[in-house]
């Protein structure tokens, strides 16, 4: 897959700084950080994502987000989401049902949950498309606004896009799950109010991948453009820490040693901390969500950026796999280390 990842990423327009960095989230599993992309560069961005993630066609996938996040907490904790985790969901939910149709192919967004750094929206498509359920589909292009716009730091930051999931759901309609992501560091959160939302998607693709380099088929061509709005849920209360110790990877040499983190605080859907500017080389081991029957929830992607235009301050977020009730979290770890929590 690495060797995929990289031949993959040849066909990426970016400059090498970029480049090197989306080579060490490959090994590191975080993304570039540090400033605000130029939008072709998010855009293509989001392309190699869906390329090199795990969003394979599957017939019968879940056509609701309650059900992407069940199916997903069961792989993840090899349980069954409880009714206190579905309640989360839903208070975190909300129906969209905005559509637009471009050449016969209708794109709809069913439903969002809103995070306090993410938002997850199921999209749906339907019309006239050749459609193969063996395919990995996703869109050439994707990019989102907000207004008003929750970025009120004023260093270079970033945003960015994933489909972890794409499949022909039971009633036949291609399903896809969409994550937006943004690095807000730790100063404003997506919960703080509503805000309108433009989602702009050009040309239905697909690929089979079975080499590496293969080129996307187009499936529709069109350019979607869909505006709704995004009312904050209920996510219940942010577990705060003002200082902790963990262990930490040096990117470049792969040494491990202490260091401190503060201003923690921990929401349902990531976790934010701050870093001094020298240590911004010194990644936190592999974080994850402790629960009470001893399964955890690991951190997936993630971003950083100096918090303060002095530089002194190197905010970091990570998002968790999936939206998790911090009542039914006992501990928070980095890598080995179980740092007590409630």
């Amino acid at each position: 897959m690495e060797q995929q990842y990289r031949e993959m990423f040849d066909e990426v327009r970016s400059s090498s700084r970029l480049q090197e960095e989306v080579r060490k989230m490959s090994e590191m599993e975080r993304k570039p950080a540090g400033r605000r992309f130029p939008r072709k560069i998010l855009m293509a961005a989001a392309v190699l994502a869906v390329l090199a993630g795990t969003a394979v066609a599957a017939v019968g996938a879940p056509g609701t987000l309650r059900g992407w996040f069940a199916q997903e907490w069961e792989e993840t904790t090899g349980s069954t989401m409880d009714e206190e985790q579905l309640a989360l969901i839903d208070r975190l939910t909300q129906p969209v049902g905005v559509n637009d149709t471009q050449n016969g192919v209708t794109v709809t967004v069913d439903s969002a949950t809103i995070g306090n750094s993410t938002v997850w929206l199921l999209v749906k498509v339907s019309g006239e498309y050749a459609e193969d359920s063996s395919l990995r589909y996703h869109f050439d292009s994707i990019d989102m606004t907000l207004d008003p716009d929750p970025d009120e730091v004023g260093t270079p930051g970033g945003y960015g896009f994933e489909f972890p999931y794409a499949g022909v759901s039971q009633d036949g309609t291609l399903t896809m799950l969409v994550q937006y992501t943004i690095d807000l560091a730790g100063q404003s959160s997506l919960m703080d109010e509503p805000r309108q939302v433009t989602l702009l998607l050009d040309d239905l693709v697909c690929n089979d991948m079975t080499a590496s380099g293969d080129e996307d088929v187009v499936l529709a061509e069109g350019h979607w453009t869909l505006t709704f709005s995004l009312e904050p849920g209920e996510a219940g209360t942010m577990l705060t820490m003002e200082e902790l110790q963990a262990p930490a990877m040096d990117l470049s040499t792969q040494d491990i040693r202490t260091v401190t983190l503060w201003d923690v605080e921990i929401s349902a859907t990531d976790i934010t901390y701050v870093q001094l500017a020298e240590d911004q080389e010194w990644s936190p081991l592999k974080c994850a969500l402790v629960l009470e029957d001893g399964s955890q929830v690991n951190w997936s992607s993630g971003s950083s950026r100096f918090r303060d235009e002095a530089s002194t301050q190197w905010s970091s977020v990570y998002y968790w796999q999936v939206p998790v009730d911090l009542s039914k979290v006992t501990a928070l770890r980095f890598g080995e280390v179980e740092i007590p929590l409630n």
